[in-house]
Formats: C-alpha cells, sequence, structure tokens
C-alpha cells in the first residue's frame, strides 16, 4: 500500500527525528534504558552487515504505506473494517515474532481506518498498537506521540502524519539497538497486511482507471516481495521465522506468474487472495 511505511510497512526521515530517543543526561533514566535494551537484546540475533543492508535497501524502494492507504480512498473501494485483525487478538501473541509480526499488521489497519475516517476504531487500534510497543519494549519512543495522537483524533490528515513518525521512529528505535531481526518483522508484517488489504477489495472490483494504480501496484510487488524474503532469509536461527519465510517465498511464486500487469485480473487476484489469506491466518492466529 502506498503507504504503510507507516509500518512498517515506515519512512526512515521521520524517524530521523528521534534518533536522539533515551539519551537522556538522568543517570536514572539511563540506567532504566539500559536494562530495556539489555532485555530486548535477548529478543533477536544480532545484526550482520549483509542483513543491514538488505533492510536498508528493502525499505528504501517500498512505497509508504499511508501514501497506499490513501490512494485506497481515491480509487472508490468498498471499506471494510471487518477485514482488520480485531483488535482482542492483540492478548494472543506471546512471541516477540508475533508481536512484532503483528504490530506491523496493527499499523496498516490503523492507517486504513484514518484514512477512511473511522474514529472510534482509530483510537481503539492506536491503544492496541501501543500495547504492542510496550511488549517490545519501544513504548518510551511510541509514548512520544501519544499526546499529538490524542489531541488530532479527528484530523485525518495530522494522524496520518503522527502514525507515520511513530512507527518510523520505532522502527529507528530497533534498527539502531541492534534489533534488526525484529524490525524485519514488523516490515514484513506491515507489507503482508497492505497486500492482504489490497488484493482482497481488488479481486471484486471492475478494473478502471480509478483503481488502476492499485492493481499496479500488485503487479510490483514481485520485486518488494523478493527483497523481503532475502531479508528474512538473513536469520538462520529462528525456527518460527524460517516457516514464515518459506510461506513469503510461496506467494513470491504467485506473484511472479502473470507476465505483464493486464494479466493482474480476478483470477489471479483470487488465486493470489487466497494463498495471502491462508499466510495472515498463520501470523494473526
Amino acid at each position: 500500500m502506498g503507504n504503510l511505511k507507516l509500518f512498517s510497512y515506515l519512512t526512515l526521515s521521520a524517524g530521523l527525528i528521534l534518533s536522539s530517543c533515551g539519551n537522556e543526561n538522568n543517570s536514572a533514566s539511563n540506567e532504566q534504558k539500559k536494562s530495556s535494551e539489555e532485555v530486548a537484546a535477548k529478543d533477536t540475533t544480532p545484526p550482520d552487515e549483509l542483513a543491514s543492508y538488505h533492510f536498508t535497501y528493502t525499505i528504501a524502494n517500498l512505497p509508504p504505506p499511508m501514501e497506499v492507504l490513501q490512494e485506497f480512498s481515491k480509487s472508490n473501494l468498498a471499506v471494510d473494517v471487518n477485514m482488520l485483525n480485531p483488535s482482542e487478538n492483540v492478548d494472543k501473541y506471546q512471541t516477540t515474532l508475533k508481536q512484532a509480526f503483528n504490530y506491523g499488521i496493527y499499523g496498516i489497519d490503523l492507517g486504513y481506518l484514518v484514512v477512511n475516517n473511522r474514529t472510534l476504531d482509530v483510537i481503539k487500534y492506536y491503544s492496541t498498537s501501543k500495547k504492542l510497543a510496550e511488549q517490545l519494549n519501544m513504548a518510551e519512543t511510541f509514548n512520544r506521540f501519544v499526546s499529538r495522537f490524542e489531541n488530532n483524533s479527528n484530523n485525518k490528515d495530522t494522524l496520518t502524519r503522527v502514525i507515520d513518525e511513530a512507527y518510523a521512529a520505532t522502527d529507528e528505535y530497533l534498527r539502531t539497538n541492534e534489533r534488526l531481526e525484529t524490525a524485519s518483522q514488523v516490515l514484513a508484517g506491515s507489507w503482508l497486511e497492505c497486500q492482504y488489504l489490497t488484493v482482497n477489495l481488488l479481486k471484486d472490483a471492475t478494473r478502471d482507471a480509478n483503481n488502476e494504480i492499485l492493481f499496479k501496484r500488485v503487479w510490483e510487488q514481485r520485486l518488494y516481495l523478493d527483497n523481503i524474503a532475502k531479508l528474512l532469509g538473513e536469520f538462520k536461527q529462528n525456527k518460527e521465522l524460517d516457516k514464515i519465510k518459506n510461506d513469503f517465498d510461496g506467494l513470491l511464486a504467485i506473484y511472479k506468474e502473470p507476465t505483464d500487469e493486464q494479466q493482474i485480473n480476478k483470477e489471479f487476484l483470487t488465486k493470489l487472495g487466497n494463498a495471502i489469506n491462508k499466510v495472515r491466518a498463520g501470523i494473526i492466529k
């Protein structure tokens, strides 16, 4: 989706604004931050240079998720909030991997609600995202945006910027603290949810000038997913992640079936949608 570099999908420039997070002079704060980072470090495999390169390259070439979500409203597609991952599912996620993937998923869902002016649901999903941020030891960074979010809950344009910046900042925090595996899982979750929404909304739509850009977006995903699959492949010690990586490889094979973008038709989207739904169901359960 055009934006959800919300996600995670996650604009790097916005994240740089907050790259100094946690650098207080107060010694007690520093000790607390150090303790949090020590806990967080146990969640992931330290990144190597190639993994860092793959992450930076992948995120730099993905379209911002919020941009894609904005394209939804311009394309006159039906709004279906029942497609989103139910907020009450958040209490199911007990592993760092499940928390990270679903943090990315909820971020896209949150963006979808914002661009479609679903204010009450926006507040609920923001609270859900905040809860996962806390479980992932990112509460300090996420909380920097709470007051701006609450003060602008009815302003779509401002909320869009706040959400983009919040997710970019948490992404930057993860990378800065050598939690590249978790950051990669957030990114992959964002990408998956963007495609889940895009494909399932398009498969029953008539292709026309209003939604043509979204059909092209689906065609482009072979390139982005190839990068994401390579990135996930850099983390060899996580069997749960290996399963998801294999699932992503299966999706990539389907994305590569069309030989041109005109073959992104109802038949193909139905097949692709079924495969995406199955992969996503395993992650959100």
